[in-house]
């Protein structure tokens, strides 16, 4: 187990489970902790040993509430906007993390809190939190790229009643629009979601790059020919691969595959 300061990086096989760590602030955001996050998940890329990240909050209090409002400089709302900023440099990070990063949400998440959560690959909610966008309340305007990741996780009716209305909405509330995945007791939350993690971690290595790639690049819209063409490249590598070879000899013979990323 590696401690930076604000984040816990604990690795156990194929599964690396990053915390913040500031239970007495909720897990508040600092331009610190989103630092780490974003340097750990890069030393994990680099390496190629992980093939999912379970991001949690320390505590039983919450995910993360948001960002630290004392950390904010006066131009963070312009470098957030322009990307030039910890909390951008960090969903950077776990979008193009080229395995799965599954949110534990054993907690409430607010404002950059949630955003860090829709951007991860699946979320899984305890069944008694609370999640809100309160940037209309304070007097601020978000991002276009935070509303883009919204608008296209849970629509543009959904996004707006979170974003205008700005009342926190329950975990039942997020799972009916589409915010979570799953809802499951606190006393389930840790084993259902490690479940899924190693689940992953046994699948196809290149297999996940490739379609996690494929994903992201088909939000975007229109899908560049540069994308179209990294994706292609990517889809013939995972067909000329010995995993493939691999998961069609296990599935003829019955059998759970042994995939090594080659």
């Amino acid at each position: 187990m590696t401690e930076l300061s604000e984040l816990i990086s604990q690795e156990n096989a194929a599964v690396c489970t990053l915390t913040f760590n500031r239970p007495e602030k909720r897990n508040l955001l600092t331009p610190a902790i989103l630092t780490q996050l974003s340097s750990e998940l890069k030393r994990l890329e680099q390496e190629d040993k992980v093939r999912c990240v379970v991001l949690r909050g320390s505590g039983d209090k919450a995910f993360s509430s948001g960002y630290d409002i004392s950390a904010i400089g006066e131009s963070d709302m312009i470098k957030h906007h322009e990307g030039d900023h910890p909390l951008g440099k960090a969903l950077r990070a776990i979008e193009s993390f080229p395995y799965p990063v599954i949110a534990m949400m054993n907690g409430h998440a607010f404002g950059a809190g949630l955003e860090v959560a829709a951007t991860c690959d699946i979320r899984i909610a305890v069944d008694n939190c609370l999640f809100g966008m309160p940037p209309a309340k304070l007097g601020v305007v978000y991002s276009y790229s935070g509303l883009r990741k919204f608008l296209d996780l849970i629509g543009p009716g959904y996004t707006k009643e979170l974003f205008l209305v700005g009342r926190p909405v329950s975990s039942e509330r997020a799972l009916e629009i589409g915010l979570v995945n799953f809802m499951v007791s606190r006393e389930d939350i840790q084993e259902f979601a490690y479940e899924m993690a190693n689940e992953i971690a046994e699948n196809a290595p290149l297999s996940l790059r490739t379609l996690k790639e494929s994903i992201n690049a088909l939000q975007k819209r229109p899908i560049s020919s540069e994308d179209e063409m990294t994706i292609r490249q990517m889809t013939l590598e995972v067909q000329n691969s010995q995993d493939y070879k691999e998961g069609q000899k296990a599935f003829a013979e019955k059998r759970k595959p042994e995939f090594k990323g080659e």
